[in-house]
């Protein structure tokens, strides 16, 4: 199968995921933590097009993360999370793709989402390498935006090899698993890298996602070592965006440490992440 045609028949798929939308309370609250306030940036692409960039600059930087929003969605309901890396030392780049409902120029078909996903993550990576030399990158998305990542992290679906050997590893929150006539049964076997999945059992998109198990599919799938899988009891497809008390900050120590183990080489934060156990929490690894 041709990638356009393939890509074209995600259109009314993707129309089933819901965005990730923070409670009032929740918005508030990262408001009144923000120390960190992303700027934004336009910066332009291959074809011309601008791609719109969220950063959150980290004071003291030791590396860089580019994030990837869920269909529909947009970094700032990610805020948070993305703030609490920002202070833990690591810049986060994010872009606002044209699925959004927030961008100034939505489109949201299937194969125009996918194909600019990539070029923007691209723009963000090659920022990220222009502006802060020298760092070391971790990837991280949500749903849709976890697929991008793990293609950056070097999964191979139907538009063929697009990894970056600069990545460090990827975090993905709710991967999309395999998506019907883009994900092939080899996609995840080229997924070498460090790999975080975090997920939740009810973890589910009617109609694209209707077992929260086809979410750990690139943690089962990829090749073994230095994989993790963290499953959430009762957490949703909305959990990176709205975790809350304990759960966020159980969310915040795996991923810094996951940060710290594989983007600086912190065998401290290694061995903190192998033995990574919380109430509620289904932890495996391979």
């Amino acid at each position: 199968m041709s990638i356009r045609p393939a890509l074209a028949a995600l259109t009314g798929l993707f129309f089933l995921i819901v965005p990730v939308t923070p409670t009032a309370a929740l918005e508030a609250a990262s408001v009144a933590q923000a120390a960190i306030a992303p700027t934004h940036l336009s910066i332009p692409a291959p074809d011309g097009r601008a791609v719109l960039l969220d950063v959150w600059t980290a004071p003291d930087e030791r590396g860089v993360v580019v994030f990837s929003h869920g269909f529909g969605g947009a970094p700032e309901a990610y805020g948070r999370l993305l703030t609490a890396w920002a202070r833990h030392g690591f810049t986060v780049i994010a872009p606002l793709h044209v699925d959004s409902q927030k961008h100034p120029n939505r489109d949201a078909t299937g194969q125009v989402a996918f194909l600019t996903r990539l070029e923007d993550l691209s723009v963000a990576r090659a920022e990220a390498a222009r502006t802060h030399p020298g760092k070391p990158l971790i990837v991280a998305g949500h749903s849709f935006g976890s697929l991008m990542s793990l293609i950056e992290g070097g999964a191979v679906t139907v538009a063929g090899p697009m990894g970056d050997p600069a990545v460090k590893g990827v975090i993905a929150f709710s991967s999309a698993g395999n998506i019907p006539n883009v994900v092939t049964p080899e996609t995840y076997s080229t997924l070498a890298g460090p790999l975080l999945v975090i997920t939740g059992d009810r973890d589910l998109v009617p109609g694209f996602a209707d077992d929260w198990r086809d979410h750990r599919v690139p943690f089962d799938a990829s090749p073994a070592g230095d994989k993790t899988l963290l499953i959430f009891a009762g957490a949703d497809h909305q959990l990176p965006g709205t975790a809350d008390g304990a759960r966020f900050d159980q969310i915040v120590q795996a991923t810094e440490d996951f940060l710290d183990a594989y983007a600086l080489n912190d065998a401290a934060a290694r061995a903190r992440l192998q033995a990574f156990a919380a109430d509620g929490v289904t932890v495996e690894r391979r």
